[in-house]
């Protein structure tokens, strides 16, 4: 999205506090002034001189409550809450090139972070609107929002800012033009929503006090494992493990899934996701955030009933699927365009189904990261969890060959964490990796108009 029609819709937006009014329109640049802000809005990839802007200036102090220095680079000034920056910070549209800037506010101890292995792509999602904070010409700060739902859930993640330059009201004010923008830009945006685990818990009084209320709770542990330095053999998409047949889902099947609204009662009674610290609706939407070549899941089943489930030609027949009391599913990860709202009764799921686990994974500094979310139906036995992360082990070794990876492993109430540990011991993998995060609590508010 170009920055011109990003914040072409904040005009005379409102948000809480921030009302925007054009006061300029010079040189293929509009100007408008809030309560203290003032933006300057250009088409991108054209050059624009700032200069004739400059005769506005007398103008925008007198709009604004607070008379404003003239910076000839601006895209946007602001006066942080509580800042004590002298100097004028400046927001703007994040892009590629802020790579390696961006990069640069992670904190020494941030070894699994995700921003640089996937920053460039969250930056080209149309879905996701990153900004940064500038200071002197100086990234001191990192945000993002991103569109989920179908543009129903707007959702504040990403967020990233110089050690020397926290606790000064910067967020904040991110945030706040965020909310500006997106409340036209997402014109159809019903809720707000946020995850914190017990790393912030010390923030969960602000949260409940700006409206937020918790809406999903998962449990989860982070291990150090060690992967052998080739990749494993003799295990691939149809050889069994302990005698299950482990196929990873595709688009159609997740789709297929959803759809299933008795199914989803009672593998996901939440009505979402929480996967990765995002919250997703039962979307067909959102599919494509969870299927990506850096993500996918698996689903098990009691019995050979769910062998119906081939992808219409997305697979090869299942018809020859060993006898036993779990078999997973078939699929892949590529793409399906065009994928139909319309449910095939012949490939239709059915209540067989009683786990499924998602995965994302993305190299670090550390090594690997790879976080493995279990979703469990009430009384479902451990074999399917040791299925399950069985093939995804299978999968950390083929993509992370001889490396060390951070595994993170979330589930809810229906897979215990003993039965997530006795698991994880079974396979040799009993290193905690310090900082553990116990918790993820996905916060939700309606959205203020």
């Amino acid at each position: 999205m170009s920055t011109l029609r990003l914040l072409r819709y904040s005009l005379h937006g409102r948000n809480g506090s921030i009302r925007y009014k054009q006061i300029a329109h010079v040189n293929r640049t509009k100007v408008f002034a809030s309560n203290g802000i003032v933006a300057m809005f250009s088409t991108p990839n054209k050059a624009v001189s700032f200069s004739p802007i400059m005769t506005w200036i007398s103008k925008i102090s007198t709009f604004c409550s607070k008379p404003l220095p003239t910076n000839r680079n601006l895209s946007l000034l602001f006066s942080a809450r509580k800042s004590t920056v002298s100097s004028d910070i400046v927001i703007r549209e994040a892009t590629v090139s802020d790579y390696a800037a961006v990069v640069d506010l992670i904190d020494e101890d941030g070894v699994h972070d995700y921003l640089p292995a996937l920053y460039k792509q969250q930056v080209s999602d149309p879905d996701n609107f990153p900004y940064v904070a500038t200071l002197g010409g100086r990234v001191v700060a990192y945000a993002m929002g991103s569109a989920l739902d179908m543009g129903e859930t707007r959702l504040l993640r990403s967020a990233r800012v110089h050690k020397s330059f926290r606790k000064l009201g910067i967020l904040r004010a991110m945030f706040d033009f965020f909310y500006g923008c997106s409340s036209h830009n997402m014109p159809l945006h019903v809720y707000d929503t946020l995850s914190i685990t017990n790393r912030e818990d010390s923030i969960s009084g602000g949260v409940l006090a700006a409206g937020y209320r918790p809406v999903m709770r998962r449990e989860g542990l982070q291990m150090s494992y060690q992967t052998p330095k080739t990749s494993p053999t003799g295990t691939g998409e149809d050889s069994p493990i302990n005698g299950l047949e482990l196929r990873e889902l595709s688009r159609s099947d997740l789709r297929r899934i959803f759809q299933d609204h008795n199914l989803c009662r009672v593998l996901f009674p939440q009505g979402r996701l929480y996967n990765w610290y995002v919250g997703y609706r039962l979307m067909e939407e959102n599919i494509r955030h969870l299927m990506t070549p850096w993500s996918g899941a698996f689903a098990s089943f009691q019995d050979r009933r769910a062998s119906i489930l081939s992808s219409s030609g997305d697979h090869p027949s299942q018809r020859d699927f060993p006898k036993s009391d779990i078999i997973l599913s078939s699929g892949g990860t590529s793409p399906s365009s065009g994928i139909s709202h319309q449910t095939d009764q012949a490939n239709r799921l059915d209540s067989s189904v009683s786990m499924v686990t998602f995965y994302n994974c993305y190299p670090t500094s550390y090594g690997g990261f790879y976080s493995l979310d279990a979703y469990g139906t009430q009384g479902v036995s451990k074999s399917h969890f040791q299925a399950h992360l069985r093939k995804n082990l299978d999968n950390i070794k083929s993509r992370f060959p001889g490396q060390k990876v951070a595994l993170a492993v979330t589930f809810d109430t229906a897979v215990s964490k003993e039965c997530v540990t006795s698991c994880l011991f079974e396979q040799g993998i009993s290193e905690m990796l310090p900082r553990q995060e116990k918790w993820q609590i996905l916060y939700e508010r309606l959205a203020k108009k």
